[in-house]
């Protein structure tokens, strides 16, 4: 169950993310950050490390799946869809394949990883 997004516009999201890389996103994976201070805001936070060649799909244009709600002016399926389009998201296999100088969300589709308290 998302926290922080409209049970809709997290379904269009799910659906648009399937469609585009076979993987429902929002639903099956975790919901990562490169930003410490983000992540911390939420609660107790981890670092996550992710079984070898685990898909991860992130968006060098947009630090927090929330913006679309201040991107979006009417928020149906159709203007999530667009605004998703928008980003330019990128699958990867690999954390070494995102940018170092990255700091935003990042989903990762795993069964198996470790977890460290950073906290």
């Amino acid at each position: 169950m998302p926290k922080d997004t409209s049970i809709e516009m997290h379904e269009a999201a799910d659906r648009w993310f399937f469609e585009k890389f076979g993987i429902y996103a929002r639903s099956s994976s975790l919901i990562c950050t490169t930003d410490f201070s983000q992540a911390n805001s939420y609660g107790i936070t981890y670092q996550i490390m992710p079984e070898p060649s685990s898909p991860m799909i992130y968006s060098a244009s947009l630090k927090d799946f929330l913006e679309h709600e201040s991107d979006l002016d009417v928020l149906t399926e159709e203007s999530m869809r667009a605004w998703l389009e928008s980003k330019c998201f990128n699958l990867v296999y690999e954390a070494s394949e995102i940018p170092k100088d990255f700091w935003g969300e990042v989903m990762v589709f795993c069964k198996n990883y470790r977890a460290i308290s950073r906290s």
